[in-house]
């Protein structure tokens, strides 16, 4: 399985991540620097399912929706 972290304010981080626990670290810094600007992040883990794109919710069923897009296409 890959991951990511996702927000609807923040957007993609813009990493694929290989394990949870480095979508988890990942998720942290952004959290970190965010606190260090006096604000917060939005973003989650999400997984990338199947035809790599990112979900939007943990169960999967539910593709991000992009402007003008049908979802949010992962690369490797």
């Amino acid at each position: 399985m890959k991951y990511t972290t996702y927000g609807s304010v923040r957007g993609c981080c813009g990493h694929i991540h290989r394990s949870e626990a480095t979508a988890e670290r990942c998720l942290a810094s952004d959290q970190r620097d965010c606190r260090a600007g006096g604000g917060y992040s939005d973003r989650a883990i999400k997984l990338i399912g199947t035809g790599g794109y990112l979900y939007h919710d943990d169960a999967g069923d539910q593709l991000v929706r992009s402007p003008g897009g049908d979802g949010i296409r992962a690369t490797d």
